[in-house]
């Protein structure tokens, strides 16, 4: 490598360590922000990460068979809201009960408890099951 390339490349690696630790220091400080604790109900408690609440309001062997029932929900929610309405194959999600296993299920998430109750009120519609799950796919 000749002595330009060299100087070139020593740049560069200053450049990327340069981005590597303003990086670092913006997650730091966005992690070291927090608010005061305040008191928490039980259902009001978020799940630990990559967990969320869901509720169950309908499951079947073909996703096809959810589709009226899905289209009714969507229907129901304010546009914010329909991103939190799912449906997934049952192995998408660790913790739900066994009686959804290998079936696809119509749910409602949100990161606590309240949240995904508060959107079935809005919907007015009712969860068969609710809890707190893992999702195991990715989109």
């Amino acid at each position: 490598m000749s002595p330009s390339e060299r100087g070139r490349a020593s740049r560069g690696r200053g450049r990327l360590d340069a981005v590597v630790f303003l990086c670092a220091l913006a997650v730091l400080t966005a992690c070291s922000r927090g608010s005061p604790a305040s008191p928490v109900s039980p259902s009001d408690r978020t799940t630990s990460p990559g967990r969320a609440w869901l509720a169950v309001l309908d499951a079947a062997e073909d996703p096809n068979e959810l589709d009226t029932r899905y289209a009714d929900l969507v229907g129901a929610l304010d546009e914010a809201s329909v991103t939190h309405v799912v449906v997934s194959p049952s192995a998408c999600y660790s913790g739900l009960p066994s009686r959804y296993d290998g079936r696809y299920v119509l749910g409602v998430w949100g990161a606590t408890e309240h949240a995904v109750r508060a959107l079935l009120d809005s919907a007015g519609a009712r969860g068969g099951w609710i809890g707190a799950v893992a999702s195991t796919c990715v989109d």
